[in-house]
């Protein structure tokens, strides 16, 4: 099946010459969050706000990393936009990446990213990192470099009220987020990152916000930071997967 707009960085190739790693799936959705993830969340809508459609949302994912249990290895990213983390193995990390969703991805549909590797075992900890790269770490990947050309890490177009917009962010979005899991061999797991736009351009009070509006700018990108989480979605059906090992 042919996905469009997905451009996945060469880098996602470099980890996969160990027999004994297993693939792991990344794939997004977007759409209202569902099952636990909806929780507190009122009627879900389609639309992110009165009068406001999508059209296509980019955003640049520096990097994923799954944690195994236990590993409590200090954080050693380097918080300048500017840098990543030294990469001294690929296994279990997956970018730069680009995640470009057309109109037709924008339907709550879960819509492949890339893969990553990982040596089987239990892990509890999620880590993913939105944000924008430079030029020569996009490399490449055209639709990669327009948006570190940009020093952008977030596009969204879209329409407010029949008018076109294009909203152009360098948001920065870190988050650690725990699920235990254990990938075991022969499995096919999979990480949804799930984007649920319904929050975006809407203020605490419920008023729209208009996102050509420079002052709405600041409420727009909190509410892109909380509006992004990740999950173990072994089926793909967009929820979480409830069939963790507690012992």
């Amino acid at each position: 099946m042919r996905f469009i707009g997905l451009c996945v960085s060469a880098m996602l190739l470099a980890a996969c010459g160990n027999e004994d790693s297993v693939k792991v799936g990344l794939s997004t959705r977007v759409g209202a969050a569902r099952g636990a993830q909806a929780v507190g969340k009122s009627a879900q809508q389609e639309e992110p706000a009165a009068g406001i459609t999508l059209d296509r949302v980019r955003l640049s994912v520096r990097e994923l990393e799954l944690e195994y249990e236990g590993d409590d290895h200090d954080d050693d990213r380097d918080d300048d936009d500017d840098q990543l983390r030294p990469r001294d193995d690929d296994e279990q990390r997956l970018g730069p990446v680009l995640i470009d969703l057309s109109a037709e991805d924008l339907n709550g549909r879960i819509v492949p990213v890339g893969n990553l590797r990982v040596t089987p075992g239990i892990f509890d900890e999620i880590e993913f990192d939105i944000g924008k790269v430079t030029v020569a770490q996009a490399g490449q990947d055209a639709p990669l470099r327009e948006l570190a050309e940009l020093g952008a890490s977030v596009i969204i177009d879209g329409h407010i009220d029949g008018q076109p917009f294009s909203f152009v962010s360098s948001v920065r979005l870190e988050q650690e987020r725990e699920a235990r899991f254990e990938v075991k061999e022969g499995q096919e797991p999979n990480i949804t990152l799930n984007i649920d736009p319904t929050g975006w351009f809407v203020d605490g009070n419920g008023q729209r916000l208009d996102p050509r509006d420079a002052s709405a700018r600041s409420t727009i990108e909190n509410n892109l930071r909380r509006s992004i989480d990740a999950f173990d979605d072994d089926d793909l059906d967009g929820d979480e997967d409830d069939d963790h090992d507690d012992d």
